[in-house]
């Protein structure tokens, strides 16, 4: 990563309306390909009330200007891969020009040594089932695939987890689960279409 690059959590001095200029600029070539960002479209009030008490914002910054965002929050949950407390992995990016820094990289080993002090034992991530880069950098971080929903009735994001202290289900349970979790999603989605 360059010397000039500065990975901090979020001054006050840098504006939300910042944040939220990156992460849309981040994001303009999955749009280009069809593939949506609903964060991307929240209001700036919405992102800081979604961190919560607990969360946190990090941001790459070269000089003033904002290049690279993550934030983590914590949320509860119940389901086969979590109970309780888990870290929400959200709001992440990179300006186009400063792909291939290590940014993204710094970015997530930052938000999740932040989970680990927290004392987390889950940390979760969804995205857009087409959007690959992340799914590629989340499995070389020891992500596994762990449900799958329908978001905003028009697209389907996959939910994938990480354990820092190791997975305490084997990938076949893991792949079993979230497999009959998309089965089901998706029977339910044509159905739902079908009968209007």
């Amino acid at each position: 990563m360059s010397e000039n690059i500065q990975i901090i959590e979020k001054p006050d001095w840098v504006s939300w309306e910042a944040v939220k200029e990156c992460i849309v600029s981040a994001h303009a070539v999955n749009r280009e390909k069809g593939i949506s960002m609903s964060h991307s479209q929240w209001t700036t009030e919405k992102m800081e009330a979604s961190l919560g008490e607990q969360g946190k914002m990090f941001v790459a910054l070269d000089g003033q200007q904002v290049v690279g965002t993550a934030a983590v929050s914590v949320k509860e949950r119940e389901a086969w891969y979590v109970h309780g407390k888990y870290a929400f992995m959200g709001f992440a990016g990179v300006l186009p020009t400063y792909n291939g820094k290590g940014i993204y990289r710094e970015l997530i080993r930052r938000r999740e040594e932040y989970a680990r002090e927290l004392g987390i034992k889950v940390l979760l991530l969804d995205t857009h089932e087409d959007n690959k880069r992340v799914q590629e950098i989340a499995l070389k971080n020891n992500y596994r695939y762990v449900s799958y929903f329908q978001a905003n009735g028009d697209h389907f994001n996959v939910v994938m987890a990480k354990w820092p202290d190791g997975c305490p289900f084997s990938s076949l349970y893991c792949s079993y689960q979230y497999h009959i979790r998309k089965y089901k999603v998706l029977l339910w989605s044509f159905l739902h279409k079908r009968n209007g």
